[in-house]
């Protein structure tokens, strides 16, 4: 427990168990690993085409992997040859040598490099070598299913061993001349790595062994030409299929039940002879046509089933035996999976089931490691006592390794991980080389952020794109993302920029939703990124000769890849330039301005602090579909003809905004008019926009603006709307302003549908909100409201209590919830009311912007006061970020000197703190 504990203990990169280099090392570049080459980011296939990365160069480098596979495809050869030609040796050499040693031999040279030595996975694809790769795919149930199979058949080959080819040289000669057809017919018929991933009795035990993160980095082993036979391929990413199948039960049968697999078999052993003499000795290995007396009833020691039931079949017993040990470890990984995850959530209330998950997968690699390598190879290495030892020694230092490297690995590390590869691939810094050591970068980025404004405006970009290609991937998801709070603290990104990212990559993702290979895997992305390439490249040539395309040649090259009709038609739109995908993004954004527009002519109807916030978000939405229907069109916002344009789209009145689009047509190209025209009609023509305030309402909660998304739901929520589907859609949200809803809305839900009672915690939602009836903030962004609302605190104070007292230092803002506060000036008999401040009003902004005394005091009137305490620093930084506030922060200045021209000690104050307000405010 103790070891869990600790490995639960170490954080992600750069938190308390990760400490930083030094920065003048890391400068020198002394970096201290290398991080092998991960796959290169895809982008999407509305994406260029020339951005499609080629194999990583690091495969090239392992010139020595390619001599090994022919090595070992060669000694696979030849073992069949030799179990019949020399059957005295040969079950020794196979079973206590080669079998033995390969579990180790799998985990020292990397899981990758496996697959690429791996001779079973040569045969299978020799049909692609000749040019008749198979192109039957997988079905569905077996995608699902799939580790049902490899376990099947490897447990029937450990049962066969047990009766047939353990010391039979015909059998064992047999054994791999069948298993090599099976993996050569598979790869006559089934596309791309199919016997591998699904059939392969290998497959499973290689990543129980290596994954998530084997013992070394290793350029990956995808196929030059991927069919995306499989998705989340280890090909690709071993670690993120092993993340995305962690939940998966036929994962979670084979992981469990594999350690009782291993030690029942060797047990069957001294089942068989009441003695481990018959295994150590080698014996077992020496006992031609076993087969023919293994289903019958057993009548000495070497035809008996079990030593103490000599009758029964040795078949029989031999099966039971491996099922039941099995079926005893799984039942034993489960009990003490359930154990285990008590105990850590409560004492580490964090740990989710896929953590708990991940350590009980971790033990069980681990003790079926340790419990193959006490029997494994031990009748041959226990002639030589020497190398014995030896090998021992290296079997547990590496088996030590793998369990450490394993319990300290975590799904965010990974993502982080992934999304700084992405980072170093959109490395700006010129004058040093990126690091190979992914914590390094981040300190990296993190020193050269901090030199400038505008270096925290790169840092945000390379963030930005890094985040838009590890979503492309489909390595890690959008709520993934949003829980990278470890990668932010070090890149000093704050959490308003991050929602702005998301905001904005949201956007993005909604223009492209009309392309086909928009929403799909990372193995499917890959596999039409590598065929745009090989369309792009052919396509050249037969430009730059003059020629026409060949049909039958581009027919051909689809079929190598896998890819459909409509997927080819959407490729060769990009390649060849195409106005398609154009049209598709502009039909985008001007349907959605068409319903922001509708939505908040709705919204105007029925007044309230509710609807004129959720009306503003959507005035937001449409100003940045119009600017991105603008950069479509390579118009500027400047001239006279784009100004008309942009006036009468944002206009609620629906003719105001038909009438521009005619007046538009008449003063640009006929190609551009076509094109805004096409648009529009095809945005006139979907589905009926909303228009009745439930219907807006559900329209909002389907909004990629994550806080259009938070205002409808809280709308809703107010109005009683509390169905069953409101709640899951909220508590499942990605963000967690509109998760925090879902939580209130369940909470109702457990009440019988009882509302809160009164003086509940404000949501950050209603905090926003009471921000906004402040004009100091009215204007702001959602991602800097929602900073302040969480630097906010909601207090009640009674009647007569003092919020503050004249004089005193301080670092708090008040904004009036409900209740009136008093402000006082004065101390003892000369104390005398000078105002009253009722709700909406913001109470104590001066004494935030001035390091001077409190010129007031505030009390709670005579029905006492509730207020939102804002703290100075959040407010500073708001004041910072937005040259509007800091234009009405001068005009309140301005405004309250010329009313407190009386008051001297009230006018210095005011005019320190005009001396605090940033530069920002020049600007507006």
């Amino acid at each position: 427990m103790h070891l869990i504990a600790a490995a639960l203990a170490i954080g992600p990169i750069g938190s308390p168990g990760n400490p930083p280099m030094g920065q003048e090392e890391l400068i020198r570049g002394r970096t201290p690993m290398a991080i092998a080459s991960a796959p290169s980011s895809l982008s999407p296939v509305a994406a260029s085409a020339k951005s499609v990365p080629q194999r990583p160069a690091a495969t090239d480098a392992e010139w020595w992997v390619t001599p090994l596979r022919w090595t070992a495809l060669a000694i696979f050869g030849l073992i069949p040859i030799g179990a019949y030609r020399a059957e005295a040796y040969a079950g020794r050499i196979v079973w206590t040598v080669a079998i033995a040693v390969l579990p180790l031999f799998i985990v020292l040279i990397g899981y990758h490099r496996w697959r690429r030595i791996c001779p079973l996975a040569v045969i299978a694809q020799i049909p692609l070598y000749l040019g008749r790769p198979g192109k039957r795919r997988a079905s569905t149930w077996l995608e699902g299913r799939y580790y049902y199979i490899p376990l099947t058949i490897f447990v029937l080959s450990l049962w066969l061993r047990l009766i047939a080819t353990n010391g039979d040289g015909q059998a064992l000669a047999a054994f791999f001349i069948v298993l090599s057809l099976a993996a050569l017919v598979f790869g006559l018929f089934y596309t791309g790595k199919t016997w591998c991933n699904y059939i392969c009795p290998v497959s499973f035990i290689e990543k129980i062994y290596t994954e998530p993160h084997g013992l070394r980095e290793t350029p990956n082993s995808q196929c030059p030409k991927c069919t995306a036979c499989k998705k989340t391929c280890p090909d690709i990413n071993e670690e993120n299929g092993y993340w995305k199948e962690i939940d998966l039960r036929p994962k979670r049968l084979a992981y469990f039940a594999f350690p009782g697999l291993v030690f029942g078999f060797y047990f069957y052993y001294y089942l068989q002879a009441g003695t481990w003499e018959y295994y150590f000795s080698g014996q077992w290995t020496r006992q031609p046509g076993l087969i023919y007396t293994a289903f019958l009833p057993g009548w000495n020691a070497d035809t008996a089933g079990l030593f103490f039931l000599p009758s029964v079949p040795r078949a029989l017993a031999a099966l039971l035996t491996l099922v039941l040990s099995g079926a005893a470890s799984w039942w034993a990984f489960s009990r003490l999976e359930e154990v285990l995850g008590n105990w850590l959530r409560r004492r580490y209330p964090e740990v989710d089931s896929g953590r708990v998950r991940h350590l009980m997968f971790t033990f069980a690699a681990f003790t079926a490691f340790i419990t193959f390598y006490s029997f494994a190879g031990a009748p041959t290495l226990r002639l030589a006592p020497p190398i014995q030892h030896l090998f021992l020694i290296l079997v547990m230092l590496t088996a030590a390794l793998f369990l450490v490297r394993r319990l300290r690995r975590t799904q965010q590390v990974f993502a982080e991980e992934t999304l700084a590869r992405s980072m170093i691939k959109h490395w700006e810094w010129s004058d040093i080389q990126p690091p190979k050591d992914l914590h390094d970068a981040f300190l990296i980025h993190t020193i050269r952020a901090r030199e400038s404004k505008k270096g925290y405006e790169q840092l945000l970009e390379v963030y930005k794109n890094a985040v838009r290609d590890t979503l492309a991937h489909g390595f890690i998801t959008r709520e993934e993302v949003q829980h990278l709070e470890s990668l932010r603290s070090q890149l000093h990104i704050k959490e308003a920029d991050h929602a702005k990212v998301m905001a904005a990559l949201a956007e993005e993702e909604r223009a492209l939703i009309s392309d086909p290979g928009r929403q799909v895997s990372a193995e499917k992305r890959l596999q039409l990124d590598t065929y745009a390439r090989a369309l792009e490249n052919y396509l050249q040539s037969v430009f730059a000769a003059e020629g026409r395309p060949d049909d039958s040649l581009i027919a051909k090259l689809r079929s190598e890849y896998h890819v459909t009709q409509e997927e080819h038609a959407a490729i060769l739109d990009e390649v060849l330039g195409g106005a398609g995908a154009m049209a598709a993004r502009l039909t985008e954004e001007i349907l959605t301005a068409e319903r922001a527009a509708l939505a908040v002519q709705t919204l105007e109807r029925t007044p309230s602090p509710a609807h004129g916030f959720l009306a503003d978000l959507l005035r937001r939405r449409l100003a940045r579909a119009l600017d991105a229907l603008m950069r479509g069109l390579s118009l500027e916002r400047r001239d006279e003809v784009s100004r008309a344009l942009l006036k009468g789209l944002s206009s609620t009145d629906r003719a105001l905004r038909k009438a521009a689009v005619e007046r538009f047509r008449a003063t640009v190209t006929p190609s551009v008019a076509e094109r805004v025209e096409s648009a529009y009609n095809q945005a006139a023509r979907q589905n009926p926009p909303p228009t009745t305030m439930q219907e807006v309402l559900q329209a909002c909660l389907l909004n990629v603006d994550p806080y259009v998304r938070a205002a409808a739901a809280y709308i809703l929520c107010t109005q009683a709307s509390n169905d069953e589907m409101l709640t899951a859609a909220t508590l499942h949200d990605e963000h967690e302003v509109v998760r925090e809803i879902g939580q209130r809305l369940q909470e109702q839900r457990d009440q019988g549908g009882v509302a809160p009672a009164a003086g509940r915690p404000l949501l950050t939602i209603e905090k926003m909100l009471a921000l906004r009836t402040a004009p100091l903030f009215s204007t702001l962004a959602p991602e800097s409201l929602v900073e302040l609302a969480r630097a906010s605190v909601e207090a009640e104070y009674a009647p007569g209590e003092t919020l503050c007292v004249e004089g005193e230092p301080g670092n708090e803002a008040f904004i009036v919830l409900a209740g009136e506060a008093e402000v006082l000036r004065g101390q003892g008999p000369d104390t005398r009311v000078i105002a009253t401040e009722r709700t909406g009003a913001l109470i104590g902004e001066l004494a935030v912007l001035d390091p001077a005394p409190r010129a007031a005091t505030l009390r709670a009137a005579p029905h006492g006061v509730r207020v939102l305490r804002l703290d100075g620093q959040a407010f500073r930084d708001a004041l910072n970020a937005d040259p509007a506030i800091a234009a009405e922060v001068i005009r309140i200045l301005a405004q309250r000197m010329r009313e407190g021209t009386d008051l001297p000690s009230k006018s210095k104050s005011v005019q320190s703190a005009v001396s605090a307000v940033p530069k920002a405010a020049e600007e507006c």
